[in-house]
């Protein structure tokens, strides 16, 4: 009788351990679970800024492209000529200028 109480003992205590073990798993699972739901949302949010970030770098790239075309023709002289002739209205000698309203 000892023995089949001892044994039955045991086998409680084999059955409380086994479930603490599962619950301690379970517990892991569901953390691991949430932290992973928690990241793909912040990485969802670090793709769309990245996205953003690049179309805003592909437009500043073309206009830094277009200024330092623009800075390399005021380096000849026939664009600088026609840049003044437009813009503050200089004329060359015996030149008139006419004015059309739009």
């Amino acid at each position: 009788m000892k023995e089949s109480r001892t044994s039955s003992i045991n086998r409680k205590g084999q059955r409380r351990r086994m479930r603490l073990f599962f619950f301690v798993i379970l517990c892991f699972f569901v953390w691991t679970s949430y932290t992973l739901f928690l990241q793909s949302g912040e990485l969802s949010k670090k793709e769309t800024e990245l996205g953003v970030l690049k179309q805003e770098s592909a437009v500043l790239q073309q206009k830094q492209d277009d200024l330092t075309y623009e800075a390399s023709r005021l380096n000849d002289q026939e664009y600088l000529a026609e840049l003044v002739r437009k813009r503050i209205l200089f004329t060359k000698q015996g030149e008139s200028i006419y004015m059309i309203p739009d």
